[in-house]
């Protein structure tokens, strides 16, 4: 190999390597931001159906709507607070036929938004049914 190139390869790899990372990083972060909001989908609809068959009446049963939906949460591993969890209608008066509307709000931090000093995502899911 002539003097001049035996460098080449490792400066092509020192300028490829940090983009391939760096697009790694991103494929990986998607892939986490959907499985996320598919968990969030499914625990609002897991409250939301229950919510339908047990007719939120007072605040003891959005208590229970709003663990059920941590419940549902946790068993995919993701860990929710009440906080994150609106129920309406949050009066607790509810009547057959009308729906009930959980809403979940959760803040995802990814990778690159740690990274490059982002802020974290926050991604939100509804689900609606109606009480019968």
């Amino acid at each position: 190999m002539p003097r001049g190139r035996r460098g080449q390869s490792l400066l092509e790899v020192g300028i490829a390597l940090p983009l391939l990372l760096l697009l790694m990083a991103g494929v990986v972060d998607l892939a986490h931001v959907f499985s996320v909001a598919g968990i969030l989908q499914n625990a609002a609809r897991e409250g939301a159906r229950w919510g339908a068959t047990f007719h939120p009446t007072d605040s003891a049963a959005i208590d229970d709507i709003k663990n059920r939906v941590i419940q549902e949460a946790a068993g995919s591993p993701l860990t929710l607070d009440a906080g994150e969890i609106q129920v309406d209608p949050d009066s607790g008066v509810a009547n057959s036929g009308d729906p009930v509307t959980i809403t979940v709000t959760h803040q995802v931090d990814l990778l690159l938004s740690q990274a490059l000093g982002l802020p974290s995502l926050t991604i939100v899911r509804s689900a609606s049914m109606a009480m019968f």
